[in-house]
C-alpha cells in the first residue's frame, strides 16, 4: 500500500469518528492531536524502557508503544492531508532522494 492509500483510509475513518463522537476537525485540532500523539508515544516509550513510573507486562507496554507509533503515524496522515501535503512526494523529496548514498552494509538489520 502507498502512504497515498494509507492516507486515504485513515482519512476516512477519522472523519468517520469525529462525527460519531462530535468531534470538530479543523486543522488546527488535527496539528494540537498530532502533538498530543507526540507526547504519548513519548509516554509508551519510556514505560516501554523502564524509565517510567508507569508498570506493566512487557507486552503489555510493547502493545502501547506499537499503538502510539500508529496513532503517530495516523495523525501526520490526516494533518498532510489537511494541508495539501501528497505524502509520496513529500518523502520522495526529502528523504528518499539521498538513496544514492546507501551501501550494501547499510542495507544490514541495525538494533
Amino acid at each position: 500500500m502507498e502512504l497515498a492509500d494509507a492516507q486515504r483510509e485513515v482519512e476516512t475513518i477519522s472523519r468517520v469518528y469525529a462525527r460519531l463522537h462530535g468531534i470538530e476537525r479543523t486543522d488546527d485540532w488535527a496539528v494540537l492531536k498530532l502533538g498530543e500523539e507526540v507526547g504519548e508515544l513519548t509516554r509508551a516509550y519510556l514505560a516501554a524502557t523502564g524509565r517510567s513510573r508507569h508498570q506493566g507486562e512487557p507486552a503489555e507496554l510493547a502493545d502501547a508503544l506499537r499503538d502510539e507509533v500508529a496513532d503517530v503515524l495516523g495523525m501526520l496522515m490526516i494533518v498532510a492531508h489537511r494541508l495539501g501535503v501528497d505524502l509520496d512526494e513529500a518523502v520522495e523529496h526529502k528523504w528518499l532522494r539521498w538513496r544514492h548514498l546507501v551501501e550494501e552494509q547499510d542495507l544490514e538489520p541495525q538494533p
